[in-house]
């Protein structure tokens, strides 16, 4: 329809940056190359054209404890859009529910981690009220990033009505710019024969246990360095830098392993995480949950060898270790150091599959 925009996205585009968040920016950008009206939502940004942009909105309204009553603003912004979709799992339900039936917009749902019965078990009972009358409507369209997700979606105690798709959430890049590293990461990175990197976008816990992962790689890297010395080197990346608190304790775990000074602390959002894995050898993901992992598609893409925990089905080319067994974790990096690595062409596969269901709900 002339003057109405296709798809408005719910989620932050970066900053700040996570897997989601960067997910969504490139969906956005690649959908409006390919001749599609999309927005999104931003925090905040220094970009310009981004700023000036009608078809990206502040996000700073929603962040105050005004944000119960500012339902009739939501209304407002979607009213030019055909599509709402939501990539903030099953949070917010009371809102797309009055965005489907007020503003009687076609709603898409990305649930982008399997967390998903924890988090209706301990969601409020107001989100659960309306997150159950979604699962209900006919008009909503699911998407898990995974089979897992799906799994555990399907076996909530009120199951979505409509089919729930699986496409995990990668958009490649084709022509990428590779932004330095700052001198001193690719300085430590340079004076190592090898160089392992990790990446946790927070602290998050799942059931009291560490999503990430901060601890394990910690204590596989002080078992690298107790057998063959600080030759390898372990470039961390912690992007949330809020949590004091946390990352003390994680220095002072590392220094308690004598491996503190060892490691390249990069602590803060890294916007050139690209670049990262390109310089590294091997990107360790020892996660005690996931859904689908844009770092891990990035390494693969990059030629980077990818190690990560079993807990859930891996893309093609991931070497898997039993989550929790640090010495098979051990042995696979040591395997591993030293494979050539191999760059792969970019596969448009899931942001085709994402497109069609635009396309067949716009057709409607």
């Amino acid at each position: 329809m002339k003057n109405k925009y296709d798809v408005k996205e719910f989620c932050f585009v970066p900053p700040p940056y996570g897997g989601v968040s960067v997910y969504v920016k490139r969906l956005i950008n690649k959908l409006n190359a390919d001749n599609y009206k999309v927005g999104g939502f931003y925090l905040k940004t220094n970009d310009h054209a981004l700023k000036i942009s009608p078809l990206y909105d502040s996000w700073k309204w929603m962040q105050t404890y005004l944000f119960p009553i500012k339902i009739w603003e939501y209304l407002k912004i979607v009213r030019p859009y055909k599509i709402v979709h939501s990539h903030f799992s099953l949070e917010g339900m009371p809102y797309f529910w009055a965005i489907k039936n007020w503003a009687k917009k076609k709603i898409v749902i990305t649930v982008h981690n399997s967390m998903v019965s924890n988090f209706y078990a301990q969601t409020n009972i107001v989100n659960r009220f309306f997150l159950n009358k979604m699962l209900r409507s006919k008009g909503v369209c699911w998407i898990t990033v995974s089979e897992q997700g799906k799994e555990q979606l399907m076996s909530l105690p009120v199951q979505p009505i409509s089919l729930v798709h699986v496409i995990p959430a990668y958009v490649p890049i084709v022509d990428i710019y590779y932004t330095p590293l700052p001198a001193d990461l690719q300085e430590y990175i340079d004076s190592h024969k090898n160089c392992i990197a990790f990446y946790g976008h927070s602290f998050m816990q799942n059931n009291g246990i560490d999503v990430y992962g901060f601890k394990s790689i910690i204590d596989v890297y002080a078992d690298i360095v107790n057998s063959l010395g600080n030759q390898i080197g372990l470039v961390l990346c912690v992007s949330d830098n809020h949590d004091v608190k946390r990352i003390r304790e994680m220095h002072e775990y590392a220094k308690s392993r004598g491996i503190n000074d060892f490691i390249y602390w990069q602590i803060g959002a890294i916007d050139n995480i690209r670049t990262l894995w390109k310089n590294v050898n091997i990107y360790v993901r020892p996660t005690s949950t996931d859904g689908d992992s844009v770092a891990i598609r990035e390494a693969l893409d990059e030629g980077t060898i990818v190690i990560a925990s079993d807990v859930c089905k891996r893309p093609e080319g991931v070497i898997t270790y039993r989550f929790g067994d640090e010495e098979d974790l051990l042995q696979k990096i040591a395997v591993n150091i030293n494979c050539p690595k191999k760059k792969v062409k970019p596969n448009f596969k899931y942001y085709k599959m994402m497109k069609n269901i635009y396309d067949d709900l716009l057709a409607k």
